[in-house]
């Protein structure tokens, strides 16, 4: 472990490849079915159409689904990059308006736990991905498995996913909960989707928000947007086709696109937020002790 603790530094150091201001989100849910993988790429392709150049990273390791809603075939995916059979570069797909991909492996169990050695590959593999960028977003497995906080944890900005359903709303606490006491993580981004009315949306806020306020004190829950149920994203999914594309008119887009705008808005900090930081949460939640869990008890910096 020494040895892999003192790589793990070193690919932490500032290096110059590092374009300061690259924005990393990692989107999340504590429960399937919530659509944060259509959030996803929405968000992504609406980014693109503003001139910004965006990264996708399918972290949902065993059941990855980006390429899948965009129908797109990869040849490779991050399997193979973990295994040392080729580069992060050569398994990069292309979407609609020119967003970047890096796709993940579906069925395959032992990706829904990594090992440290894996882990370390995936690291260097980031270390050395030279495309340029403004926004990575990480489409994270559902649940509070090891490695979706393993993700969520690294990541500067988190936002998770609820719909009003009960179970969401339990689930979401549950992961909130974890990523405070085991990671320290006080600020998240919420957005409530498939809502029935923009008052829905802002009562499920309030009641989780409530929650977290009584339950866990400090956390801060920072709420971005609600998105209306459509029915058309069933058939954006049957087609394969990004909902604001295909219905840039709809009102889910409308409201997607002032969440769009408010990640926007977020001012850049020198250092904080880009690719180098992600990684070094990334090394710091595998230099520092976990506990019997399996959960990181190092503290985010």
């Amino acid at each position: 472990m020494g040895d892999q603790a003192h790589t793990l530094r070193r690919l932490a150091a500032t290096d110059k490849r590092y374009m300061p201001g690259v924005r990393v989100f990692s989107v999340t849910s504590g429960k399937g079915g919530v659509g944060k993988t259509s959030l996803v790429v929405n968000m992504a392709v609406l980014l693109a159409s503003r001139g910004k150049r965006v990264l996708v990273l399918d972290a949902d390791l065993g059941l990855a689904n980006v390429d899948i809603v965009l129908g797109l075939a990869p040849h490779y995916n991050i399997k193979h990059v973990l295994d040392g059979e080729c580069s992060i570069e050569d398994i990069l797909l292309e979407g609609p308006r020119g967003i970047k991909i890096i796709p993940a492996s579906s069925g395959i169990q032992e990706l829904t736990d990594l090992t440290r050695e894996q882990e370390l590959s995936l690291v260097n593999a980031l270390d050395y991905f030279n495309q340029e960028i403004d926004y990575m977003l990480i489409d994270t497995g559902a649940g509070i498995s090891s490695n979706v906080m393993y993700f969520n944890s690294a990541s500067q900005n988190i936002i998770v996913v609820v719909t009003p359903e009960p179970t969401s709303i339990t689930d979401a606490y549950a992961m909130i909960k974890i990523l405070r006491r085991k990671y320290g993580i006080k600020r998240l981004g919420l957005v409530i989707n498939s809502v029935s009315s923009a008052k829905e949306g802002e009562e499920v806020a309030l009641k989780l928000g409530t929650v977290c306020e009584s339950f866990l004190g400090d956390v801060v829950l920072d709420m971005l947007g609600s998105i209306p149920f459509d029915g058309g994203i069933s058939e954006c999914i049957r087609k394969q086709q990004a909902f604001v594309d295909m219905f840039p008119e709809r009102e889910m887009t409308r409201r997607l696109g002032k969440i769009v705008n408010k990640l926007d808005g977020l001012p850049v900090k020198d250092g904080v937020g880009h690719i180098q930081f992600f990684l070094k949460r990334m090394v710091m939640n595998q230099v520092e002790g976990k506990d019997d869990t399996g959960y990181s008890i190092s503290q985010p910096y």
